[in-house]
């Protein structure tokens, strides 16, 4: 169990030794001439990610026997979270996914919120609140970057690694919630780019940079499109029957999760040389494996927006995150954009626009 208890802005708290530069939380945290541990508004923004293979691997159920594996890009498009140390009645202020007045945040009514509250050690005469650039339960790791954003926004100035903050923020998940999720969000989510993750058998996580040549970049960027289906899903939820699938050892489940890691290494090769149409047949073999995980991952519904995608001109298509709803992925040829999003939008379908970002969490603060 990660046991990882945040040090407040007013701390004097050193910070711990980063792996390397690059594992450094980055964003405008200092302003020249202003004592860094004095009170601040502080606003942290997380990216959001699209997993392209390896998603399910990552669950501590699989990965801490086979290690797990998942090649995963964050977007452009972000959970912020603001942090305002003080309320003048001394209680706990949040509008999140509702507007809450608390007496402390040990009574805040929404699991995910009061988890990040009391790890941040937030629990009286703070007012918090949250921004999204799409809705709860929409496959993209907002949760994860909400945990981030969070407690990243709370964290005094430098006092914690990238690694550390992944860690603390997946320990809210699957420490103090007991959701049956991996750590994938929660990383990308703290360091962004395109990454190859490691999840090790002895639950170390390596997020690996994947630098790609400009024009493999250019090319997946071009090629990617997103879809929201109009449903929203706890993710927890649908995950917990494949994690009691493969914590019971069934043969199936394992056989699926094994291919869908071996996916990953392919997915790899496939985007360094730039062969799109190799990742399009990738992204369609690993749905397939994934949608037979459990009995929510899909439907006849979401199949045929996903069949209707292909029949469209997409080449490639899958549900992102755990299934069930949420943003469909696809990987399309540009010149068959226009006639991709005349079909899902005449199917109630809304487009999210976006690139890749190699930003992970940022903040900036404005003193008191």
């Amino acid at each position: 169990m990660t046991d990882i208890r945040w040090p407040l802005p007013t701390a004097l708290t050193p910070p711990p030794a980063a792996p390397d530069a690059a594992d450094a939380v980055g964003g405008v945290d200092s302003v020249d001439g202003v004592d860094q541990a004095a009170p601040a508004i502080v606003t942290a923004r997380s990216p959001l990610r699209i997993s392209l293979a390896g998603g399910g691997t990552d669950l501590p159920s699989y990965s801490s026997r086979h290690g797990g594996l998942v090649l995963s890009c964050a977007i452009d498009r972000y959970v912020g979270v603001t942090v305002f140390p003080r309320e003048f009645d001394g209680r706990v202020r949040a509008a999140t996914d509702s507007y809450d007045l608390c007496d402390g945040a040990h009574q805040h009514p929404n699991p995910m919120t009061r988890a990040c509250l009391l790890r941040a050690g937030l629990h009286s005469g703070y007012q918090v609140a949250s921004f999204s650039d799409v809705p709860s339960g929409s496959g993209l790791g907002g949760s994860a970057a909400f945990g981030v954003s969070l407690l990243h926004a709370a964290a005094a100035p430098g006092a914690l690694s990238r690694q550390a903050l992944a860690e603390a923020a997946s320990a809210v998940e699957i420490d103090d919630l007991g959701r049956a999720v991996g750590k994938q969000d929660h990383y990308m989510a703290a360091f962004g780019g395109i990454r190859l993750l490691r999840f090790h058998p002895s639950g170390r996580v390596a997020p690996d940079r994947l630098d790609l040549p400009a024009a493999s970049r250019t090319a997946l960027e071009e090629h990617l499109m997103l879809f929201h289906s109009g449903i929203s899903r706890d993710a927890g939820d649908i995950l917990a029957e494949q994690n009691q699938r493969t914590l019971s050892g069934h043969d199936e489940s394992l056989r699926r999760l094994h291919a869908i890691r071996s996916i990953t290494h392919g997915m790899a090769e496939a985007l360094a040389k730039g062969d799109m149409d190799a990742v399009a047949a990738l992204v369609n073999e690993h749905w397939s494996l994934k949608a037979r995980l459990g009995s929510r991952i899909s439907s006849p519904h979401l199949q045929a927006l996903h069949d209707r995608a292909l029949e469209a001109g997409a080449g490639g298509a899958k549900l992102l995150g755990s299934g069930g709803g949420g943003f469909l992925l696809l990987v399309c040829p540009p010149a068959a954009h226009a006639d991709v999003r005349r079909s899902l939008g005449e199917a109630g379908l809304r487009e999210l626009p976006f690139r890749l970002t190699d930003e992970g969490s940022r903040t900036g603060r404005l003193p008191l």
